[in-house]
């Protein structure tokens, strides 16, 4: 990975953007302590936003009255983000790895983990990561390593995916998959999926208004979670551009905890799931 990466660069205007380290290198496909093989790995870092003032706090209270719906603190107009990564093969043999994207913006988090089908036999495929391309495998050879990046326009149809999924009810599949639009101005909510005791989902309809692209919120956090199948690492690395102008805090994640937003009342997705057979 390129050496500048590793550089807090002072101040984030739109033209001067910020290099933001990840906080840990993820170390997995070796065996642990005990024996067992450690599959995947997890890191997680919030950007570092200051925190809201109350004239943008009047602002936003203002404008979510006029749209007649929740307006978000960071919109999706507001920063662009990419994550750089690189992974590292330990390992004597090629092998590969995947580098799954997930995040939360201020309203839910979008953890696959936290959702599982509750009938493994029914062999249903696992909930997609929040960008499309995260299963696909990347080839590492031996001792050797590649560079990855989730690009601001990968991370913006991200952003849109998350706010579907969850305040639109949009399958995540549906949601993900699609092929995305980055410059979306609206989309219409649906009812929350159902299922009949049966386990077959009931049809969706529209609900509400739709939700139009001043109410969509950019993600603030991001979740790596990075799964090889030899020994290998991963450092990665977030640049993010202020296109508003007064939302990144100059010091980044060195800045005191006071400047920066705690963003904490995110809540957790949590889809319907079909009921148990029998």
């Amino acid at each position: 990975m390129r050496k500048v990466l590793l550089v807090m660069l002072v101040g984030c205007s739109a033209n001067d953007p910020m290099y933001v380290p990840g906080q840990t290198t993820l170390e997995a496909g070796m065996m642990d302590a005990m024996g067992n093989t450690v599959a995947s790995a997890k890191g997680t870092l919030t950007l570092p936003i200051k925190t809201e003032t109350m004239d943008d706090a009047n602002a936003r209270a203002a404008l979510t009255t006029q749209l007649m719906v929740q307006v978000p603190y960071i919109k999706i107009d507001d920063i662009a983000v990419e994550v750089e990564y690189t992974v590292k093969n330990l390992d004597s043999e090629d092998g590969t790895a995947k580098v799954e994207l997930n995040g939360a913006n201020e309203l839910f988090e979008y953890d696959p983990t936290l959702f599982a089908d509750p009938n493994p036999e029914d062999e249903a495929p696992p909930p997609p990561g929040l960008a499309a391309n995260s299963d696909i495998p990347i080839t590492v050879p031996a001792n050797g390593e590649v560079d990855g990046l989730f690009t601001e326009d990968e991370t913006k149809e991200a952003s849109v995916d998350l706010d579907e999924i969850t305040r639109g009810n949009i399958n995540e599949f549906t949601a993900v998959l699609t092929p995305a639009d980055k410059n979306k101005q609206s989309f219409q909510p649906v009812t929350p999926l159902m299922y009949d005791a049966m386990g077959n989902a009931l049809p969706q309809t529209p609900m509400g208004a739709e939700i139009p692209r001043a109410a969509f919120p950019h993600i603030i956090r991001f979740d790596l979670v990075f799964t090889p199948d030899h020994h290998m690492v991963l450092d990665y690395n977030i640049r993010i551009r202020d296109l508003r102008g007064n939302v990144v805090d100059d010091k980044g994640l060195t800045a005191p905890t006071s400047e920066l937003d705690p963003f904490d009342m995110i809540m957790p997705y949590m889809p319907a799931l079909p009921p148990p057979p029998g």
